[in-house]
This record gives structure tokens, sequence and C-alpha cells, in this order.
């Protein structure tokens, strides 16, 4: 039994690459880690964050198609011009202007983050393959 809780204990396992360390964070950099190494960490760690992101647009699109739904639900309240009834307060044909003008501007934001961690991806794809294609001489 007493293996067992020894064998659980973070840091107590038996390393099974050739790096020695065991980083407590992700913002450190082990430096016993080569060139190559700490690229490969960083495309690594890019990759987590883009899926996360990815995950998190996926559960706001939905949230968006819910409410696409409502709107489909209640087409039938406005003319076939899509204008709302005469008698409809100005205030709230505001507030739902500045609401999808906000939407808008959210999906621009997140679609100009994706492309920058998309083009940082490219970047560490194209030095990984040139590594494995040009091998360092030292090896």
């Amino acid at each position: 039994m007493s293996q067992d809780s020894e064998a659980n204990k973070p840091g107590s396992r038996k390393g099974i690459g050739q790096v020695t360390t065991e980083p407590k964070s992700i913002k450190s950099e082990p430096p016993e880690l080569t060139p190559q190494q700490q690229a490969l960490r960083q495309a690594v760690i890019t990759e987590f964050r883009s899926k996360k992101i990815k995950a998190f647009v996926a559960k706001q699109v939905k949230h968006i198609n819910a409410n696409r739904q409502v709107a489909d639900g209640i087409r039938f309240l406005f003319d076939e011009n899509g204008l709302p009834p005469a008698n409809a307060p100005l205030e709230d044909i505001i507030s739902e202007r500045k609401k999808i003008e906000s939407e808008i501007r959210w999906f621009e934001a997140m679609a100009n983050e994706m492309r920058g961690r998309l083009v940082q991806i490219k970047e560490i794809e194209e030095l990984a393959l040139e590594m494995i294609e040009n091998p360092p001489a030292d090896e």
C-alpha cells in the first residue's frame, strides 16, 4: 500500500523522456530543454490555448444560434419588409441595434485574435518541419 501512495505523489513517477524536468507551470521554461524542444513545447502550449479558445467560441456560437432561433420565432411580429409595428418603443429598437453592433464587434475581435494565433501556429509548424528536414549537426 505504501508503494501505491508513493507512486501517486506528484513528481515521484519515473521519467519517460529525455527531459529530466517537471515544470510546475507553463510560464517557466525548463533550462535543460534544447531550442528544438523549447519550440515544440511552445507549439504544444499554443495549440492547447487555441483549442481552449475554439471550445469557448463554439459555446458562444451555440448561444447565438439560440438567440437566432428566438428571433425566427418572433419574426411574425414584423411586416413583410422586416419593420416593427408603428407603435414599437424607440428605446427597444435602439437597444437591439446596440446589442447587435456589440456582438459584431466581439466577433471581429475574436476573428482577429484567431488570425494572429493561426499565424503563430503556422510559423511554429514551419520551423518544426524545417528542423525535422535539417537536423542540427551536433546530434
